[in-house]
């Protein structure tokens, strides 16, 4: 689901006969009283993303949106942004927050694949040695700077000399080399890893972890909550939006 509305019943809103003078001034408290129950919506929404997901970031605390109703259209609707200046729009990963199931794929997963450095049926995790920012994801820098790093290459340097790594050492880019494990050897699983170099020599540390599965548990149905918002709310606010537009209105001829 992409978007509810929230409107009126006119011949039930108030679960009484209305006047004829009530009727003609419906459709405007009606969009006025939509467009209240959806701006709770929307900062019930802001209230709860804390609380369900792990350091939301700004993006997806401000997930929830609004068209406003109007007496042409006495409905407001509610939706998940689709767009995002930079980033993935939280409507891509949302879905799969709200109702559970196989995440979509994310942008540089799809890079990787295209290179053949990570096969079509993965999906890269953040490994143990990745440094994630504030909200808890591996930084969009970091990501970028891996990607151009990377090209298409592989570990080139598994069966190097020890004369060669430190040739190489020495013109390693700063923050470490970033290579890519597509079978596991050893200890290292499939994935990409970042090597440093540390006071005794090198070391390496997993930045992504490629896995088979990447499945969500349904966390919070966001349409669920619009449903019950409206429900609860609506009837006070179509009574008092109709109220308030029956101090100003006009009387029929």
């Amino acid at each position: 689901m992409a978007q509810i509305r929230i409107g009126v019943d006119p011949d039930n809103a108030l679960g009484r006969q209305l006047t004829d003078l009530e009727r003609s001034q419906l459709p405007f408290a009606a969009s006025q009283a939509a467009n209240k129950v959806a701006f709770e919506i929307r900062e019930r929404w802001k209230q709860r993303a804390p609380q369900v997901f792990d350091r939301p970031t700004p993006l997806t605390k401000n997930a929830a949106l609004y068209r406003k109703a109007t007496k042409a259209r006495p409905y407001a609707e509610i939706f998940i942004r689709d767009e995002a200046f930079k980033g993935t729009p939280p409507s891509k990963y949302l879905f799969t927050e709200v109702e559970g199931g196989t995440r979509r794929r994310k942008g540089f997963e799809r890079l990787l694949q295209g290179k053949g450095l990570m096969s079509p049926s993965q999906f890269a995790v953040m490994g143990r040695g990745a440094r994630p920012n504030q909200y808890g994801n591996v930084p969009a820098g970091q990501v970028t700077k891996l990607l151009s790093q990377l090209g298409a290459q592989r570990d080139r340097y598994q069966n190097q000399t020890p004369t060669s790594a430190k040739r190489r050492r020495s013109r390693a880019p700063k923050g470490g080399e970033y290579f890519v494990i597509t079978k596991r050897r050893g200890k290292l699983r499939p994935g990409i890893y970042e090597r440093i170099g540390t006071g005794w020599g090198s070391a390496v540390r997993s930045v992504f972890i490629f896995t088979n599965t990447a499945n969500y548990q349904p966390r919070y149905d966001i349409f669920g909550m619009a449903e019950d918002t409206w429900k609860k709310l609506m009837p006070f606010y179509l009574k008092r939006e109709l109220e308030k537009a029956m101090e100003t209105a006009r009387p029929l001829p």
